[in-house]
């Protein structure tokens, strides 16, 4: 199920949080059905209260606008007026009362300083309407589960894509409130919503293909730094058909090395992940140059403009490339003075991400690298003062208070004696503070 926040956003225990369409969709008993319902609650009231239905009337235009404007650009690698947030979910707001809600309450809350609004806590309240709808439904559709049906109709597709759009969005909004538990919760939800719709083939095309597409980039680099094998197994990964899409090729590669990595770390078989061949530090950058390459053509396809935001898109392209081959070599052990390009991509790393001609406009893009950019520099006092200039400007410019977050991990980490990160994050995820890069 989706929990429904209480209070400043905290969510229910991880147990409850597996879903109402995991239950439903592996067996049908009627206990279950009982315990997901117990899970989920008494549908919410349909009746909003009155402070926030007029607060919600007189701003909704407001809220769009500035949703349009300042956060729709921030959901995807590159902002264009093909971006679907702006083309295809904001056009919903209006007819849809979730996504509605989702805007508002994200908008308010990082807007907070442009909107002048009578109701106190107004942005959980909206987030709180949203996932109250986001539930009811959810438990109509596990109704119809477990009683033998199939969620195959264009209906039910329609369905699906605005609760996806909106629990994405929810999640976002709290992420900028630093509540990453409940990020995480939403997080796996939506993760839960689209495997229950991954054999529809109505779910790759449109608009649910693209919010899958979306939330394959948000799960692959949030699995970077769990260390929950289970977890990671269940991430979604790009759309079939989509190897030429912006940096697909790139995060199915990367969940391979995470998934590799974690199942190595605890002794489990990692032998159908390798091919009966664990990869060597030459074939990983084999085939990330492979990815790189496929993400340049497809940049090449769609015609970015101006010239300086297609030179730092390439710049981008890049830093993703030399993040991903530090991240390999430290989790598969080639972190060493034997491979010569570990040191040269850190180099590189930083080279590129000091070439940028204006940060502000891929800043949204910059968490994960940043993150390992601190990470490799344990020992380089010189770095970690670069890293924390441009986490701190990260956080400035995106206003996504989770970036913070990663600024007081990469403290600790650089104030300890180990230079390996791992440890550190996998203990901050046991005491419940897992580490979100993006």
């Amino acid at each position: 199920m989706i929990p429904l926040p209480q209070g400043g956003g905290t969510v229910m225990a991880e147990s409850q949080q597996q879903g109402a369409f995991a239950v439903a969709a592996r067996s049908k008993p009627e206990g279950n059905v009982e315990e997901v319902q117990r899970n989920v609650g008494p549908p919410p009231s349909r009746c909003l209260p009155l402070p926030l239905d007029l607060t919600l009337r007189s701003s909704s235009p407001e809220f769009i606008d500035y949703y349009d404007k300042n956060l729709a650009g921030l959901m995807v690698w590159f902002d264009s007026e093909e971006n679907d947030y702006r083309r295809r979910v904001l056009p919903l707001a209006t007819s849809t009362p979730a996504i509605w809600y989702a805007v508002a309450a994200i908008a308010a809350h990082h807007g907070a300083t442009t909107f002048s609004l009578d109701m106190p806590r107004f942005p959980e309240a909206a987030r709180d309407a949203c996932l109250g709808l986001i539930n009811s439904h959810i438990q109509n559709m596990t109704e119809r589960l477990t009683d033998g049906s199939e969620l195959n109709s264009r209906t039910d597709i329609a369905e699906a894509e605005w609760i996806l759009a909106s629990i994405l969005m929810i999640s976002c909004y709290e992420m900028t409130n630093s509540q990453i538990a409940a990020a995480e919760g939403h997080r796996r939800a939506a993760r839960t919503l689209v495997n229950v719709f991954m054999t529809n083939d109505a779910s790759n095309r449109g608009l649910f293909r693209f919010l899958r597409n979306q939330l394959s980039i948000y799960d692959v680099l949030a699995s970077t730094t769990s260390f929950n094998v289970e977890d990671i197994e269940e991430t979604v990964l790009p759309p079939p058909g989509t190897e030429h899409v912006l940096f697909s090729q790139y995060l199915s590669l990367l969940h391979f090395v995470t998934l590799l990595s974690r199942r190595a770390a605890f002794n489990l078989d990692a032998t159908p992940l390798a091919l009966n061949t664990y990869p060597n530090a030459t074939l990983i950058q084999s085939q990330f140059e492979q990815a790189r390459g496929a993400t340049l053509l497809a940049a090449g396809k769609l015609g970015i403009e101006p010239a300086i935001v297609r030179r730092d898109f390439v710049r981008l392209v890049d830093i993703y490339h030399h993040t991903a081959l530090l991240y390999s070599y430290r989790c598969l052990g080639y972190a060493n003075l034997d491979n010569m390009d570990w040191k040269a991509s850190t180099h590189k790393l930083f080279e590129q991400l000091g070439a940028l001609e204006d940060p502000t406009m891929c800043a949204h893009n910059l968490p994960w690298p940043a993150f390992i950019a601190g990470a490799e520099c344990h020992d380089d006092v010189a770095k970690q003062e670069a890293v924390t200039d441009l986490l701190m400007a990260i956080t400035k410019t995106t206003g996504f208070r989770n970036h913070a977050d990663i600024l007081t991990f990469l403290s600790v980490f650089w104030a300890g004696t180990e230079p390996d990160w791992r440890p550190l994050a996998e203990q901050f995820q046991k005491n419940g503070h897992q580490i979100l890069p993006v």
